[in-house]
């Protein structure tokens, strides 16, 4: 699994306003956020970082994607050379957008099922800040939660998805019909070069044409950065030493009870 800050790229500008629609401003937030000093503060460090959506475990892996550093200045930069800029020196960045001058104030949802995501949407609002981006945290109840972000109504939210072992299947999250039927493409990332990637992967099943697929779509994902990804979350199994056979798998619980071994005291 992953956990990610997702953006609303394709925002209507009326409800919410076109802050996320550039990549690079969706760029120089990643850079803004220190996924690193997250994973110290919050995990003790044992999280795996993670650049797209594939698992670093797996041999369709891009390992020529680089980690996202923290970096004031790059980001700065690059809102600037996006149109943002403080003009009235309130502290607050701000663009004409549309015919209206748009301060970069913005609302980033988060689940109220964990303290966790309170704590990452915190030090999330606080490092933004330093670059005159003000960030308003919102917890809403996970149904909320889910419903907004299907129906593109936010402008960034927290939250995580599950994977598996098996090979990838990439039309949920990330095919641009996912975002047209209010499915699980909350981000509205994709056009036409991704759709036909992603087609492609899903029926090809010779792994040495089906790999190079999977790692250019990740390099699409990772230049357009529709999420800020964050990291996987290291699993914790515990076997009492009275049971044998005590292997451990990928899958979620990790461990099949039926092949436990109770041994003799």
């Amino acid at each position: 699994n992953y956990s990610y800050l997702g953006f609303n790229c394709r925002p209507d500008g009326v409800e919410h306003k076109k802050f996320f629609d550039d990549k690079r401003v969706r760029r120089a937030i990643a850079m803004l956020i220190s996924v690193d000093e997250m994973n110290v503060v919050l995990n003790k460090g044992k999280n795996k970082r993670m650049i797209g959506p594939v698992s670093p475990l797996k041999k369709e892996y891009n390992t020529e994607l680089d980690l996202i550093d923290r970096d004031l200045e790059g980001a700065k930069a690059l809102l600037e050379e996006a149109g943002w800029t403080d003009t009235d020196g309130d502290n607050i960045i701000d663009k004409i957008v549309d015919g209206e001058k748009l301060s970069f104030e913005f609302d980033l949802h988060y689940m109220t099922t964990s303290v966790v995501w309170r704590d990452e949407a915190q030090m999330i609002a606080e490092a933004l800040y330093e670059a005159g981006v003000k960030c308003n945290i919102t917890p809403l109840d996970f149904a909320v939660h889910y419903d907004r972000a299907r129906n593109h109504k936010f402008d960034a939210m927290l939250a995580a998805w599950a994977g598996s072992s098996a090979p990838e299947d990439f039309t949920q999250i990330w095919h641009t019909e996912s975002w047209a039927s209010k499915g699980s493409n909350f981000t509205g990332f994709g056009d036409a070069t991704s759709d036909a990637l992603i087609d492609s992967i899903k029926y090809t099943i010779d792994t040495d044409l089906r790999y190079p697929m999977v790692k250019r779509l990740q390099e699409k994902i990772y230049d357009e950065q529709p999420y800020v990804f964050m990291f996987a979350s290291t699993r914790r199994n515990v076997i009492h030493r009275r049971f044998g056979n005590s292997d451990m798998y990928f899958e979620r619980p990790g461990v099949i009870i039926n092949n436990l071994k109770l041994l003799a005291n």
